[in-house]
């Protein structure tokens, strides 16, 4: 038993022994085609570590934050629900996953998009610097109607090609360009990797600008709405409290002192009015107070952390000898392949010949 064991893989050793003689006569055979696979590889390799161009990464990081009321202030804000002076619902809820998918709508990036900047000394909306840095001019050289394309409106009155135009660099940034991470911690990483320093720097910064300012007004957006219907109330009451004061003043005014009853009975009604306007308007100036402080402790913010600044680190590119070496052991593996396929085809032809001549 242990003798045909033995037989067996002798038998195992002599085959891949002269399976590996047969490929390096093969080899030897087809030593043209090698050489000229080897060296168009290892051509390709050096021009493109020498074409290749380094991307520029800026670099956000950035910590949301917001503060809750409770406590006294709770009791409080619920006396002003009571007097019908607050808004009703629940607060609209904070957290990074939001934050983030917030980040990666198309209203941010077409925001940032649409802001002027100055890049090469040339100041223009900043989707127009991406036209002309990314290749688009050359890419619609032959198109007649992107040829001279240039973003001209502003973001409220976009034609149909701006839009059009402005989707398919929105779908780019957000395939090539945009990073988005969230460490354990909280901690959000935004991040724009392109071949323009400047561009990678600017966007990144308005991409922040346009968060920041989009997501607190949507956040604080009910809380500003029941401060300007607590306001107007208020101014209201105020009003009515002036008139109510200068009737009292007039007729006091008119009386010339005389004490009767029915003019005793007319200015008891008149400081009624007075004292009831004036107890409504300081519990309104109340509310109103509780309402901005309420709005003060639900807005949150983004606290920035770390901002891009110049110069930025490039992406490390391929060096020559490093391309030429890849190149090299890329066309060896690729010819070896093609002479292993191209003699596998031959004795599978050979063989198939033979059986159709039996």
């Amino acid at each position: 038993m242990e003798t045909n064991i033995e037989q067996e893989e002798g038998l195992n050793l002599v085959e891949i022994l002269n399976n590996i003689k047969g490929s390096f006569i093969e080899l030897k055979k087809n030593w043209l085609l090698l050489v000229i696979v080897v060296f168009i590889t290892t051509l390709s390799g050096l021009i493109f570590s020498n074409y290749q161009k380094p991307n520029f990464i800026a670099t956000s990081t950035m910590m949301l934050e917001s503060s809750k009321t409770g406590g006294a202030m709770s009791g409080a804000l619920s006396l002003a629900s009571q007097f019908g002076l607050m808004g009703t619902g629940s607060s609209t809820e904070i957290n990074e996953d939001k934050l983030i998918e917030i980040i990666k709508a198309d209203k941010i990036i077409k925001t940032a998009l649409l802001k002027k900047s100055s890049i090469n000394s040339h100041e223009d909306i900043l989707a127009n610097h991406f036209i002309d840095l990314f290749g688009y001019k050359k890419m619609w050289a032959n198109d007649s109607s992107l040829k001279n394309f240039r973003f001209t409106n502003t973001i409220e009155n976009l034609n149909v090609l701006e839009i059009e135009v402005l989707k398919t660099f929105i779908d780019k940034i957000k395939k090539e360009f945009l990073t988005i991470e969230k460490s354990k911690s909280g901690i959000i990483i935004l991040s724009i990797k392109t071949r323009s320093e400047l561009f990678s720097k600017i966007f990144n910064e308005y991409l922040v600008q346009a968060i920041t300012s989009f997501y607190v007004d949507r956040i604080t957006e009910k809380g500003r709405v029941n401060i300007n219907i607590i306001q107007n109330r208020v101014d209201s009451i105020a009003i009515a409290l002036r008139d109510a004061e200068y009737t009292l003043a007039r007729w006091k005014d008119g009386s010339n002192q005389l004490v009767k009853a029915q003019g005793m009975m007319a200015e008891m009604k008149l400081r009624r009015n007075v004292e009831v306007c004036n107890s409504i308007y300081i519990e309104g100036i109340k509310q109103l107070e509780i309402s901005k402080f309420s709005l003060l402790q639900q807005t949150p913010f983004l606290q920035i952390i770390d901002q891009p600044a110049l110069p930025l680190n490039p992406t490390e590119t391929i060096s020559q000898l490093r391309g030429i070496i890849s190149g090299f052991i890329f066309g060896c593996i690729l010819s070896g392949l093609i002479i292993y396929l191209r003699k596998k085809y031959i004795e599978t032809m050979i063989k198939i010949n033979a059986m159709s001549l039996k």
